[in-house]
């Protein structure tokens, strides 16, 4: 009996591991230049959006701006979401609005949270108070069994933040023209970790 508890034992130690290496899949995507701007961020996701680790990168970089530009950023995020999160306004940009719901969720996270945006970039950390390195940019995001194929239309990728102890999920759906849009990301929203503050007086 105890020859065969052990053997079991040995079998899952050995399949468990290779089990999970094999749900686990790495993304790399490097960025050469980051958009700082509505024009720059439409030419951004015109490039990137024809897969969706770069409609994820694509959704960062609109959340980024809204955090600096919040009429910029908004019209960047009705280019980036998915349709389901858009509303017919003529007086919207290029005749849409983003949801209700969604634009106040946004609006409230990133008033609270002004550096939550920054923690999903490279270089960012709790101690600089999330600063971004300089671009060029190299993400590294994760996918597992259940994200799907691309094939489907559906994906649901993890982008870690450095304010968090574990990646964030973000689903994309490709539309009927074939570009893919961020459809669920309220994950993204969550508050973060504090930044770290200095003592100016530590220095005197």
């Amino acid at each position: 009996m105890n020859s065969h508890r052990f053997l079991i034992s040995l079998f899952l130690s050995v399949l468990i591991p290779l089990s999970i290496t094999a749900q686990t899949e790495t993304i790399n995507l490097s960025i050469s230049s980051w958009p700082k701007d509505l024009s720059s961020v439409d030419t951004f996701r015109n490039e990137q959006s024809i897969t969706p680790q770069g409609a994820l990168i694509s959704l960062i970089a609109a959340l980024d701006l809204y955090s600096k530009n919040r009429e910029e950023g908004t019209n960047a995020l009705i280019l980036i979401v998915d349709s389901s999160h858009l509303s017919q306004n003529t007086n919207g940009y290029k005749g849409f609005s983003l949801s209700r719901n969604l634009s106040d969720l946004i609006k409230r996270q990133i008033e609270q949270h002004p550096y939550l945006i920054g923690s999903y970039l490279p270089g960012s950390s709790t101690s600089n108070g999330y600063l971004p390195n300089s671009v060029p940019y190299s993400f590294t995001l994760t996918a597992n069994r259940f994200s799907g194929r691309e094939e489907s239309g559906t994906r649901k990728l993890f982008i870690p933040s450095s304010g968090a102890d574990s990646p964030r999920p973000v689903t994309l759906k490709r539309n009927a023209k074939g570009v893919w849009k961020a459809h669920e990301f309220s994950s993204l929203l969550v508050g973060i970790k504090k930044p770290v503050t200095k003592n100016a007086a530590d220095d005197l």
